[in-house]
């Protein structure tokens, strides 16, 4: 198998004439140029398939359309067969300049780091069509607000990846559609990969109609990476909701004692679910229980806070502010635990 220093990889599904003139740009700056074919129309593949007859272009194509991850995936199957240094990834659809790919060479070989994921930072400004703040701005400040990471812009499609972590991906990351490049950014951030942000130009033609992006059900997608919290969450809701009713209605005891004694059995539930599901820490149960004890306090403490202010300030039914309440710290107990409770990762 020949090998190849730079590989770049182009998922196509639907891309339009301009396909031809990004994939022959492309070709300029890397060895080998992967196009894989999402099952693209008739129309699609003729251009497509002018794209195959180019130097060094190599054609993935799917029967039917299985999704960008699904393309990105099996793109970079194919390139860690050619034992790259650095392998590309960039849109079909006109939203990146090729010519940004000899930038990202200058970038990493000047850098003092080997860098295992570099992406390409789009500023967010004026002319930025709303459905592209809608799917970028919010993911990239829910992101950074959990994973305390600085990624400014987490749905970019021109990335570099090093082969090693390539090669992980590939192992490890479960291909969908756009939520996949999410997960091999939060893979990225929990296996402690150096990542880092090169600004790039912003394009979008004609206000970026030609994208596949659709603002609500792909930005719900994008989120599902997020879902082991949100799943432990709920279940520990469950369990402390469960014993709160049981205790307060059944068992006709204080709503607020009912809330201490529910959050202490949840709390059990939850601090194992996060440590070992969620966050993946290898710290010592000791030094990591000393200090969830110290969240659970403080998040007790304004749960209660809350809940007295519902029930008794503003005659709310307890059933009600119960879950109002616990909903309203969701994102917070998640900043905590991940800052301070399970800070040393593996």
């Amino acid at each position: 198998m020949t090998q190849y220093k730079f590989v770049s990889i182009i998922p196509a599904y639907n891309p339009g004439e301009i396909v031809t003139k990004i994939v022959s740009e492309v070709s300029k700056s890397v060895d080998l140029v992967i196009v894989v074919d999402d099952g693209s129309d008739a129309d699609n593949k003729t251009y497509l398939a002018e794209c195959s007859l180019m130097r060094n272009v190599h054609l993935i194509t799917f029967p039917g359309n299985k999704g960008k991850g699904y393309a990105l995936i099996a793109g970079l199957r194919e390139a860690i067969t050619h034992d790259p240094d650095y392998i590309f990834t960039i849109d079909s659809d006109g939203q990146h300049d090729p010519k940004e790919i000899p930038r990202f060479k200058q970038f990493i070989a000047a850098s003092d780091q080997s860098y295992d994921l570099v992406i390409g930072t789009r500023e967010i400004g004026a002319k930025t069509p709303l459905r592209s703040k809608i799917g970028n701005i919010f993911t990239a400040k829910l992101f950074n607000a959990l994973f305390g990471k600085a990624i400014a812009d987490t749905q970019s499609g021109l990335r570099v990846l090093s082969a090693n972590f390539a090669k992980d991906v590939v192992s490890r990351i479960q291909p969908g559609r756009y939520e996949t490049e999410m997960r091999m950014l939060i893979h990225a951030v929990e296996t402690g990969r150096v990542i880092g942000n090169m600004k790039i130009e912003t394009i979008y033609l004609d206000q970026n109609k030609n994208s596949k992006f659709r603002p609500l059900q792909d930005s719900l997608r994008v989120l599902m990476p997020l879902s082991k919290y949100t799943g432990v969450a709920f279940a520990s809701f469950l369990v402390d909701y469960a014993i709160f009713l049981l205790l307060s209605y059944v068992l006709g005891i204080y709503y607020l004692i009912s809330h201490v004694i529910a959050r202490i059995c949840s709390g059990t539930f939850n601090f194992f679910s996060n440590k070992h599901l969620v966050f993946k820490s290898r710290g010592k149960k000791l030094g990591e229980g000393l200090r969830y004890i110290s969240a659970v306090l403080f998040s007790l403490s304004m749960t209660g806070a809350l809940l007295y202010c519902f029930v008794d300030l503003l005659h709310i039914p307890r059933a009600l502010a119960k879950p109002v309440a616990e909903f309203t710290m969701f994102l917070i107990n998640f900043m905590v635990l991940n800052k301070f409770v399970f800070c040393n990762k593996d």
